[in-house]
């Protein structure tokens, strides 16, 4: 049997732990929300098109990767030289655009379905994550260029093989530059 010295010490002690619980909980819990917050952040900066092409299975994947810190900022291909500079003002680092510049400046790719080829199975449609792709079932579906972001899930998707992905066509709309014609006022290189 205890006595009650040894009784009164085993509740207090019972009794402490349990606070100290609470306030590690607290602590976690509030370290988790802070990192949440970035994370949010991070993710409202990113365009939503969840197309794969910043090596993530999404936008959310990528935020919590540049929160993180394992993931540099300027993989984002549809959001381009904008995302890549919020994302940099967010994490409070230099944006580094010319280290990707090829993946953030590439011509602009979107999807072009032959229609002779298309049976009209609609699973184009269901893969699209802007819903780009117009048609309905069993005839040919077109994409609406002005939406497609390139991402090719489409592509992939389609077991006909009559969708490939073609360069824009250059308008005032969508010029694509050539970059490494262009010199940049102030670096005095040409890049």
């Amino acid at each position: 049997m205890l006595s009650s010295h040894e009784l009164y010490f085993v509740i207090y002690g019972a009794l402490a732990l349990f606070v100290l619980g609470i306030v590690l909980s607290y602590l976690a819990r509030a370290k988790q929300d802070q990192g949440n917050d970035l994370v949010e952040r991070l993710e409202k900066a990113l365009p939503g098109a969840q197309c794969a092409q910043c090596g993530f299975p999404g936008c959310r994947a990528y935020a919590e990767a540049l929160a993180a810190g394992t993931a540099s900022c300027n993989k984002c291909t549809p959001g381009g030289a904008s995302t890549t500079e919020a994302l940099a003002e967010i994490l409070g680092v230099s944006a580094n655009i010319e280290d990707n510049e090829d993946a953030i400046f590439t011509p602009r790719t979107v999807a072009f379905i032959h229609k002779t080829l298309c049976t009209g199975c609609s699973k184009c449609q269901r893969y699209c994550p802007v819903d780009a792709i117009e048609g309905t079932h069993h005839t040919p579906h077109v994409i609406l260029e002005e939406e497609c972001i390139g991402c090719g899930d489409c592509v992939k998707a389609c077991p006909e093989e009559c969708i490939e992905m073609i360069r824009q066509e250059q308008t005032l709309a969508h010029f694509n530059w050539d970059l490494q014609a262009i010199r940049f006022q102030g670096t005095g290189a040409s890049k």
